[in-house]
């Protein structure tokens, strides 16, 4: 072993003392900061791809769908440029309704219209996302989510109104001179009747309150459009994280319509989960930045404790540089062990993330992880490697130049005067 890291484990393992102490601090510093880096930035990326797989999971890898929220009213021709280009697709039908039980109403609604199949080939249910009932939407009957069940206190066989605003804008017109009239021919205006033959729960807690599921002629019929008719069509290729070939030769080919992709349309979420991830890893490195402010005042208590070691080793023949090398590699071992510890109960924290959660929870009485705002029902997390890597590396760096100053220091001391009162 090199003399330098020799003596730099000795000093490291002081007598029972204040420096020994300190040094514990220092370690038990380091591996705070990391723990807590490795913890948060787990959780980040974990929130971030399953919040990706959810997307994927409800939406479409890319969207087509006409100008200015127009209809289509021969989708088929668009599902074949689809096909001829690589992917899959089917129309649907989209459009917010307002949903009536007895006297109440909810306009936080969306209708989807379109058929068991579609849902079942492109997985956006699956044997599991259904809880209760069939996944049949024949005339007349809807699928509706657990949530919807719950918070309109419905049940499987009870029936829902369903209010389009197509049908509720025709039965008022406004009169030239200003001020509104009834609409005599739309004076006999019913809402439709369905049935709710499934209730599903996808585990996303926005698409869960907002979607409701019929057929796609129902849909139609209920919007007015004609049978056949789509306000989009969902497209899904092979791979959705990379698509661009696809998405551009579909775009060659529908010059006429709009193509989306599930990025572009959740641009704004993707952007602010990545910008909040690179915040969280600034910030936090501080908790790092002090832990190596605290190595160095160690070191530089250790410098004046051991002057006489010091004055020794430099009278013996150790060169400036040898001294300097000692107290540098003093922080630089002390980085790497709490690293270490620091990774490892990092991710121990991360392995019993749910189960600290709820214990907290449950002990505070405070909901920690309120599934309304954070649309899943655990805490994610997924560790990356290279995070890991640059958690570890910014720490024993940090570290390391905490200890440039004393080391200095010590490699400044004159034997003679060091010495002089031995």
């Amino acid at each position: 072993m090199p003399t330098e890291l020799f003596l730099a484990g000795r000093y490291l393992k002081p007598r029972r003392s204040a420096v020994s102490l300190i040094t514990v601090l220092s370690i038990l510093g380091v591996t705070l900061g990391v723990a807590v880096l490795i913890v948060v930035l787990a959780v980040m990326t974990g929130f971030t791809d399953l919040m990706k797989e959810k997307l994927i999971e409800t939406q479409a890898h890319f969207q087509v769908r006409p100008d200015y929220g127009g209809v289509l009213y021969n989708p088929e021709m668009a599902v074949e440029a689809v096909k001829k280009a690589g992917g899959e697709a089917a129309p649907v039908i989209e459009s917010p309704v307002i949903v009536q039980i007895d006297r109440f109403l909810d306009p936080r609604v969306v209708m989807f219209g379109t058929s068991p199949e579609e849902l079942l080939k492109h997985k956006i249910f699956t044997a599991d996302t259904l809880k209760e009932g069939k996944l049949a939407l024949g005339r007349g009957e809807v699928i509706i989510s657990r949530d919807m069940a719950q918070r309109w206190r419905i049940r499987l066989g009870d029936k829902i109104l369903l209010h389009t605003q197509q049908r509720l804008t025709k039965l008022v017109d406004f009169k030239p001179g200003g001020g509104v009239e009834l609409n005599k021919q739309a004076s006999a205006y019913l809402p439709a009747e369905f049935t709710v033959s499934g209730i599903y729960s996808v585990g996303k807690y926005d698409f869960d309150r907002t979607f409701l599921f019929v057929g796609i002629d129902d849909a139609a019929e209920l919007l007015g459009f004609p049978w056949g008719s789509a306000t989009a069509l969902y497209c899904w290729g092979p791979d959705p994280f990379n698509q661009q070939k696809l998405v551009d030769d579909v775009r060659a080919a529908l010059k006429h319509l709009r193509v989306i992709t599930w990025e572009e349309s959740n641009r704004q979420l993707l952007g602010v989960l990545a910008v909040e991830k690179n915040m969280m890893f600034f910030l936090l490195i501080f908790i790092v930045l002090v832990a190596a402010f605290s190595i160095m005042n160690t070191l530089i208590t250790s410098v004046y404790q051991k002057t006489r070691e010091i004055g020794i080793l430099k009278a013996l023949g150790a060169s400036d540089g040898c001294v300097t090398r000692i107290f540098v590699l003093q922080g630089f071992l002390i980085g790497v062990v709490g690293s270490i510890t620091g990774t490892l109960a990092g991710m121990l924290v991360i392995f019993y993330r749910n189960d600290i959660m709820n214990f907290t929870s449950e002990t505070l009485h405070v909901e920690l992880f309120p599934k309304q705002f954070y649309f899943f029902d655990g805490l994610p997390a997924h560790i990356v490697a290279t995070d890991v890597l640059i958690i570890v590396g910014a720490s024993v760096v940090l570290c390391t130049l905490g200890a440039l100053l004393p080391a200095f220091c010590a490699s400044r001391l004159d034997p003679a005067k060091a010495l002089r009162y031995e």
